[in-house]
C-alpha cells in the first residue's frame, strides 16, 4: 500500500517520528518506489540504518537526504562551514543548546521532543571516535572553548550529526554531539538516565518526572539559573567547533548561527522546506542516502533560509552565520 502511494508522487518528505520506528520503513517503501526522499531524522540509530542503504538508493536512481532540519540540518551545514576553513579536518563537534530559547514560548511542556531527549540520554549514544563508529554512555562531561566567549561544561548526548559526518567525511577521527544545558539540570538528567537503564522508568515516565521537577520548583530554579548565568559565558543557540589543520597548523574553527527560525516547529519545518526546494530546483545532483552537508552547497542553503530566520532578531544573510578560526 505504502509503495503504491508513494508512487504517485514526486517526493517523500517524512516527518513521521519517532523515526526508530518510521525511518527505515518509508525509506525502503520509496527506494522500492523508486521516488526521492527528504525527511527530518533525529534518531542516531535509524540514520546509521538508512545510510548503509546507500547503495540500494544509487541502484533505484534515487536520491535520499535525511536529517534536514533544526539538529540535524542546520548543524550539519554549520560543520560544512567550518570543514571548509580547514586542509584537514580531524574532528567535528556539533552543540545544540538548551538554555537559550528558540522562540517566544520557551516553556518546558511532555511532548515527543522530551521523550526524545530521554532517549538521547540513555543507554549508549553513537559515536565517531578514531575513525569509527562506537557506542558510549551518554552525558560525559567535556570543557569546551568558544573564542571571544569562554568556557563552558557541555556533555555528549545522542544524535545523527556524528553518524552522518562519519559516512560523509572519510577520514575524520573524532565527531561527537553536544548539549549546553544549565548546571542545575545534569545532576536530574544523570538520574532519570540511570532509572532507564534500569529500568526504573520508561522514556515517557522519566520526561514526565523532568517536566514535573521543572515546575514544581520553577521559582527557585529560575532564579538560580539566573545568578548563576551571571557568570556563565552565553554559548550560542547552535554552533560547530572544528579542528584540524590549516596551512600545517593546528587550526579550529567555530561556525555558529545568530538567529534560527522562531519555535522549534519552524525551527525543524523550514530548512526541510528549503533543502526541498534547492533539491527540486535541480542543485542536489548525486544519487543514494546523504546528508545535508553532501546534498548542498552551505551559503546557498543559508542565503535561502535567511529571510526565516527572525529570532531573536532579523540578520541580512552575508551576516547570519559566524565564523571563528583560533588556534
Amino acid at each position: 500500500m505504502l509503495v503504491s502511494l508513494i508512487r504517485e508522487s514526486d517526493v517523500v518528505i517524512n516527518c513521521v517520528g519517532p523515526f526508530s520506528l518510521f525511518g527505515m520503513p518509508v525509506l525502503e517503501a520509496a527506494i522500492e518506489a523508486k521516488v526521492n526522499y527528504l525527511d527530518i531524522c533525529d534518531d542516531p540509530k535509524p540514520t546509521k540504518e538508512m545510510h548503509e542503504l546507500n547503495n540500494r538508493a544509487k541502484e533505484s536512481e534515487i536520491t535520499a537526504i535525511i536529517g534536514v532540519g533544526a539538529s540535524p540540518g542546520i548543524t550539519n551545514m554549520l560543520a560544512a562551514k567550518a570543514k571548509a576553513k580547514l586542509n584537514e579536518t580531524h574532528e567535528l563537534t556539533t552543540v545544540w543548546n538548551i538554555e537559550e530559547p528558540v522562540g517566544d514560548d520557551n516553556k518546558l511542556v511532555f511532548s515527543a521532543a522530551i521523550i526524545h531527549w530521554m532517549e538521547q540520554c540513555s543507554g549508549t549514544i553513537l559515536e565517531c571516535e578514531n575513525g569509527t563508529l562506537v557506542e558510549n554512555p551518554p552525558l560525559t562531561d567535556i570543557s569546551l572553548n568558544y573564542p571571544g566567549r569562554g568556557k563552558r561544561t557541555v556533555y555528549f548526548v545522542g544524535h545523527p550529526e556524528p553518524v552522518s559526518f562519519f559516512y560523509s567525511y572519510p577520514g575524520l577521527k573524532q565527531s561527537h554531539c553536544a548539549m549546553v544545558m544549565p548546571q542545575l539540570w545534569i545532576r536530574e538528567f544523570r538520574k532519570l538516565s540511570k532509572a532507564i537503564d534500569n529500568s526504573d522508568m520508561t522514556l515517557e515516565e522519566a520526561g514526565k518526572k523532568l517536566i514535573e521537577g521543572s515546575t514544581s520548583n520553577f521559582f527557585f530554579s529560575n532564579m538560580m539559573d539566573r545568578i548563576i548565568r551571571l557568570f556563565t559565558p552565553r554559548f550560542p543557540i547552535f554552533f560547530v567547533i572544528a579542528k584540524g589543520l590549516k596551512d600545517g597548523t593546528l587550526t579550529r574553527v567555530a561556525t555558529s548561527i545568530k538567529s534560527i527560525p522562531p519555535g522549534m516547529a519552524n525551527a525543524t519545518g523550514i530548512p526541510l522546506a528549503m533543502g526541498t526546494l534547492l533539491f527540486m530546483r535541480g542543485k542536489v545532483l548525486q544519487k543514494g542516502v546523504i546528508a545535508p552537508e553532501i546534498a548542498f552547497e552551505a551559503d546557498e542553503f543559508f542565503n535561502l533560509l535567511a529571510p526565516y530566520c527572525t529570532f531573536p532578531k532579523k540578520w541580512p544573510p552575508s551576516l547570519l552565520i559566524e565564523t571563528l578560526i583560533f588556534n
